[in-house]
């Protein structure tokens, strides 16, 4: 339920206002616009800054003895100073940045003045949207159940999420996955690891299509715009009226992620100022720029980048650790040595390995203490048998 901020517009000539703040979530302009012997008008606007709201009620108390005798854009009631004010017919879906307007006059015997306080939803507003605790439970205890459907307007992708965008609470991080060797169209190797990712809490965008039909994009090579494209699909279906991830999203949580070939394009994707943390499965540039990219590439990172290994007969271990030491943001390096290339995807290393990325997403993006104490602490990862972790910069 979201809750609201509220201050006032500044007065002009003529009129009178004053700040109040209050509310999590939304803000309230209250602006009282022209005066008169024994009256006043005044005008609302609501803007919301949580989560979509379908019906609003926003209450207060006038502190005197104002009385509404006419409001348009929605209905009241008022008994002695407390009013409560409820939508309209037409206008009570108010969306994360959307507004909602009212207005009214009103008797007075004396100078009007700006509520102290306000309510939306019967929620007290304090000024904010609410921080959940950064100690609070971690993603990887959820377990929302999962559909995977094709991209709307967009057969490059396929996207996994909660079923139910609603129940996970909070906008959610967007994650843009690369499969490996680059497969653009067949993302079926992928479809376990990506689900166990989507039911704690993530929306994932991944390369290829739903059901592997062509989508026009060729494979085996990195193409690092098509993770940046699914970026910017996120953005369109976040404000697409209707789309079940319309005002789900929070777009200041985005990270790439990619195995083996399509580590490389997350590597490459992450230099993007959109996204937050960058997470490299079996993957890293090669010394000899193979594939187009070198290992110059490292220097452009600018987030916290997971690297994570499956020990010596993981084909990318060299380049792994290459990667890993040359990195200069805030990393960690992460080696199951019974994984080999594909067992963090398809083996019996998955769920230890999507545990590993969901922990460290959780701690960049959502900032949440227990998952940093797993991936940053002796007690966590690195005390579990067999693997290894390194980190720095953090």
């Amino acid at each position: 339920m979201a809750a609201i901020a509220v201050t006032t517009a500044p007065a002009v000539a003529g009129t009178a206002a004053a700040t109040a703040e209050a509310a999590a979530g939304c803000r309230v302009d209250y602006a009282i616009g022209s005066q008169w012997q024994g009256g006043f008008g005044a005008a609302v606007t609501v803007t919301n800054l949580g989560s979509p709201v379908n019906g609003w009620q926003v209450a207060w108390a006038f502190s005197g003895d104002e009385r509404i005798t006419q409001l348009w854009n929605g209905t009241h009631t008022q008994s002695g100073a407390q009013v409560s004010v409820t939508n309209a017919s037409w206008n009570g879906v108010v969306t994360t940045g959307g507004t909602a307007t009212f207005g009214f006059n009103a008797t007075s015997g004396s100078n009007p003045a700006t509520p102290s306080a306000f309510t939306l939803n019967g929620v007290t507003c304090t000024g904010s949207v609410p921080t959940p605790p950064a100690g609070g439970e971690p993603a990887v205890n959820n377990n929302f159940p999962v559909t995977r459907e094709a991209a709307y307007g967009d057969n490059r992708y396929t996207v996994f999420r909660p079923s139910n965008p609603q129940a996970v609470g909070a906008p959610m991080p967007v994650l843009a996955f690369g499969n490996g060797a680059c497969a653009h169209t067949d993302n079926s190797e992928v479809t376990r690891a990506l689900t166990f990712i989507a039911s704690k809490g993530f929306v994932v965008v991944d390369t290829g299509s739903a059901n592997g039909s062509a989508n026009g994009v060729p494979s085996g090579s990195p193409i690092p715009s098509l993770l940046t494209g699914a970026i910017t699909w996120a953005e369109r279906e976040q404000n697409r009226s209707g789309a079940p991830l319309s005002q789900r999203l929070d777009l200041t949580k985005v990270a790439t992620a990619g195995h083996s070939c399509g580590g490389l394009e997350a590597l490459v994707a992450g230099q993007d100022s959109r996204v937050s943390a960058t997470v490299s499965l079996d993957s890293g540039f090669f010394a000899d720029g193979s594939f187009g990219y070198s290992r110059a590439e490292l220097a452009r990172l600018h987030a916290p980048t997971l690297f994570m290994a499956g020990g010596p007969s993981d084909i990318a271990y060299d380049n792994t650790r290459a990667n890993y030491d040359l990195a200069t943001v805030p990393a960690v390096l992460a080696v199951h040595p019974q994984a080999g290339h594909v067992g963090f995807i398809t083996g019996n290393q998955l769920t230890d390995g999507m545990t590993t990325v969901v922990q460290f997403l959780d701690m960049v993006l959502n900032g949440n203490a227990t998952a940093r104490s797993y991936i940053l602490d002796p007690s966590g990862l690195a005390s579990k048998y067999p693997w290894t972790v390194s980190r720095k910069n953090f």
